[in-house]
């Protein structure tokens, strides 16, 4: 062959043939690669494909992918995957992947209403063909003895594979798993014996104990893993409260940001902040999202005008007449907005890093937060940020500069904030001259004041 490989596919459907891709592959891919990627195409392609052309989200392709590490470039559009040398660019129904030069790789156009699954599994299956990325996992997998070990090729690069145990469950009579660190040391020992170009490393858990083994040739520049805290939860990435330890490449780019930019008149007008740094929090918790509301913490407050509801007497100092050389606060009959301080209604102690603090501005409330990142040697780490709770427009803004990785954690706990708010306001509409129904069941046991 002498040029580039031009193709179209088609699949039968209930009106005929429909087109689900044209290709276009560099004529330096070897053909059994290029047969092989458009029989995934085929596979992979959507159950009615006479549909209306469609694409998914690239948000819901980048939560999906289970190769490369997914990330956007400022000044251009569309999703990118790294994987090693090949990177692999998403926009709209194009999927483009080069090999480190501008003529090689291939370019597919999708037909149909491909879905995100799909479209996520064909990404991650060309960027693997055209890599060989299991070549080196077979090579590993037919050194070992045999035992209780599987090899998979590695996620991040295709010039890298693992070693792990087969049965990935805890064992009751080891549960720091020295036995299977010792394994491994002993797997890497007759490795490195038969193949002295290789580089290994081992997997190292918060616990101590490596939990699998990182095979890379010499020749290759491959980045090392470095152990970190992410989140994983059941509503994707930025779910807090179900965070693990992991490894992640060290030169890893930075996760693309799917959030919508504001217009003009939509960005927050407060001057909020987000911490440059994660903090460590000597006495911090963690504590899941579920379904807990925020509630007043101790703090005597009483209902008053404006948009903000919570309120404290204004006082004046005047001489003690039975203790002359002391002053006292005596109260005005008159109210301001109070600073609050809110807790997590689920249980009555301290709860450190989940307070929450209100600064009442006008019908905006700013509302500063310690969001949860993680555990890092048995200390909490907690990033602070601050919210704008609008309750005129009843929205909450969150900073422009706000992770991507703790928005979701963010957006949670700024709705709760504005419910609290909002249920307050409707309190006092009632009649109730200080907050009650918004108050944490331990916090119900007085009667309400009658006081001014």
């Amino acid at each position: 062959m002498h040029g580039p490989l031009e193709a179209a596919l088609a699949v039968a459907s209930p009106a005929g043939p429909a087109r689900i891709c044209t290709a276009r592959v560099s004529a330096h891919t070897p053909t059994p690669v290029t047969s092989r990627i458009l029989d995934t195409v085929t596979r992979y392609a959507p159950p009615l494909p006479n549909a209306r052309d469609a694409h998914p989200s690239q948000e819901a392709v980048s939560r999906l992918l289970t190769t490369g590490a997914p990330f956007q470039r400022p000044d251009q559009t569309g999703l990118f995957v790294q994987f090693g040398h090949a990177e692999a660019w998403l926009e709209g129904r194009r999927l483009s992947v080069t090999l480190g030069s501008p003529d090689s790789g291939l370019s597919l156009v999708l037909g149909g209403p491909w879905d995100a699954p799909s479209t996520a599994r064909l990404t991650a299956a060309v960027l693997r063909e055209l890599t060989d990325a299991e070549r080196l996992a077979g090579k590993v997998a037919s050194l070992l003895e045999p035992g209780p070990w599987q090899v998979l090729s590695d996620q991040w690069h295709p010039d890298a594979a693992l070693v792990l145990p087969a049965i990935r469950r805890p064992d009751p009579e080891d549960p720091l798993g020295r036995r299977v660190s010792r394994a491994l040391r002993e797997v890497q020992h007759a490795l490195r014996a038969a193949q002295p170009d290789w580089d290994f490393q081992e997997m190292v858990s918060a616990e101590g104990s490596a939990v699998a083994l990182r095979v890379t040739p010499l020749e290759c520049a491959v980045p090392r893993m470095v152990r970190k805290v992410v989140s994983d939860g059941a509503y994707g990435p930025d779910e807090f409260g179900n965070t693990r330890t992991t490894f992640l490449p060290a030169d890893l780019p930075a996760p693309p940001d799917f959030a919508p930019v504001l217009p003009p008149d939509e960005a927050p007008s407060l001057d909020l902040h987000v911490a440059a740094k994660d903090e460590r929090y000597l006495y911090g918790v963690k504590l899941e999202l579920g379904d807990w509301a925020y509630v007043p913490d101790g703090q005597r407050v009483f209902y008053g005008p404006g948009w903000y509801p919570f309120h404290e007497h204004m006082t004046r100092r005047e001489k003690d007449l039975t203790a002359p050389l002391n002053d006292r606060e005596v109260p005005t009959g008159r109210t301001v907005p109070a600073r609050v301080r809110l807790s997590p209604d689920v249980a009555d102690f301290s709860w450190g890093n989940e307070y929450v603090q209100l600064t009442p501005v006008d019908h905006r409330v700013e509302a500063r937060l310690h969001l949860y990142v993680g555990q890092e040697q048995a200390r909490t780490l907690v990033r602070t940020v601050t919210l704008e709770v609008d309750l005129r427009a009843r929205r909450v803004m969150l900073p422009i500069q706000m992770p991507a990785d703790l928005r979701h954690q963010a957006e949670v706990k700024g709705r709760r904030i504005l419910d609290l708010l909002l249920a307050a306001r409707r309190e006092r509409a009632q009649g109730a001259r200080e907050p009650r129904a918004v108050l944490g069941s331990w916090d119900r046991r007085d009667p309400p004041s009658t006081d001014a």
